[in-house]
């Protein structure tokens, strides 16, 4: 009898929301749009998988190879006595853009971004649903239509710290006023 494979999507999901908001903080956010990730990009899978994988054994690195914001292939230590990815002043980052392209597993970067990418809140885990959920704000002082918003690990490489798109979605038109905050929420479930 053959067992029937669960999909990543049944279960990890993953869901985003983009609002308008006076300070950056979020106190004032106006949500205007939110939906499910359209797909989960390869950095996240090869980040994922080399993290969950067997460590090799004392003293010994583990790493993956991931693609940093500029496409240049950086060996990320998902496990090492010195220098692990997220040391430090590592951490995840939110970004937004104006592109509609669709989104494409191999993405490695906004299309066309608008403003700087932010830190986010570290990931706050509730074990009553299942949920991590990360957030930040964006100040686009010159406002913007909003169709994509990414989703960045803020990491350590080999020799330095690089920035890693781990999710990259396309939403309908989320309009924002110059000099207010595109606050992003991404909430990761399992």
């Amino acid at each position: 009898m053959r067992r029937k494979k669960a999909r990543i999507n049944q279960i990890l999901t993953v869901h985003v929301r983009i609002g308008e908001s006076d300070d950056p903080e979020g106190r004032t956010v106006r949500w205007k749009a939110e939906k499910d990730i359209d797909l989960i990009l390869d950095q996240f899978g090869v980040w994922l998988a080399g993290l969950i994988r067997p460590v090799p054994g004392v003293g010994v690195d583990k790493s993956v190879t991931m693609k940093d914001i500029t496409n240049t292939s950086r060996t990320v230590k998902v496990y090492a006595s010195t220098a692990w990815f997220n040391t430090n002043t590592a951490g995840t980052k939110v970004g937004v853009g104006s592109s509609s392209q669709s989104p494409a597993r191999t993405d490695y970067n906004l299309i066309s971004q608008l403003g700087t990418l932010e830190n986010t809140s570290d990931g706050v885990w509730t074990s009553a649903d299942g949920k991590i959920v990360f957030t930040g704000s964006i100040l686009l002082s010159a406002g913007g239509t909003v169709r994509e918003v990414g989703f960045f690990g803020y990491w350590y490489y080999v020799s330095a710290l690089g920035t890693f798109m781990l999710f990259r979605d396309t939403i309908s038109d989320v309009v924002i006023a110059a000099g207010k905050y595109a606050h992003v929420e991404y909430t990761i479930q399992c």
